[in-house]
């Protein structure tokens, strides 16, 4: 998560009385600025290259390295803001407490069933184990006084 700020910066080092969330949102703000602006100058200045006129090979030639070096821009900008999307879904994945208390109630739920049934199953083994050793028991018992 390249925008973040470390974790163990004060908030005094990170811009005086501001809270770190509204830092964050700057932060996010001035990226998605910055590389918005970087695409759409990419694109005007494509645009602009590529006048209709008479032109000759190393002028074509010209505006086509121009035109590769600007189409590489816009992609290093839209990498940048779906890498930015990226990190602002780990960031209300990892945050939303509701949610994963929510998940974590629904999981607890879905297992508590399961975990009364297998608990009533080996109650109930148990309890024919007990029987089964209580008879082995007593036939034993009878075989030793019996003479």
């Amino acid at each position: 998560m390249a925008g973040l700020p470390p974790q163990h910066t004060n908030p005094a080092q990170l811009g005086g009385n501001k809270p770190i969330l509204l830092q964050l949102e700057e932060q996010y703000t001035k990226r998605v600025d910055d590389d918005v602006l970087k695409l759409v100058d990419s694109f005007a200045d494509i645009v602009r290259v590529t006048e209709i006129e008479n032109k000759d090979k190393f002028k074509v030639t010209q505006e086509g390295y121009q035109i590769e070096s600007q189409t590489a821009q816009i992609i290093r900008s839209a990498e940048s803001l779906l890498g930015l999307i990226t990190e602002l879904k780990q960031i209300l994945l990892l945050n939303d407490t509701k949610t994963l208390t929510q998940l974590s109630d629904t999981r607890t739920k879905d297992l508590k069933e399961p975990k009364t049934a297998i608990k009533s199953e080996m109650s109930k083994m148990k309890a024919e184990l007990d029987a089964a050793v209580f008879d082995m028991e007593n036939v034993l018992y009878r075989n030793l006084t019996s003479p």
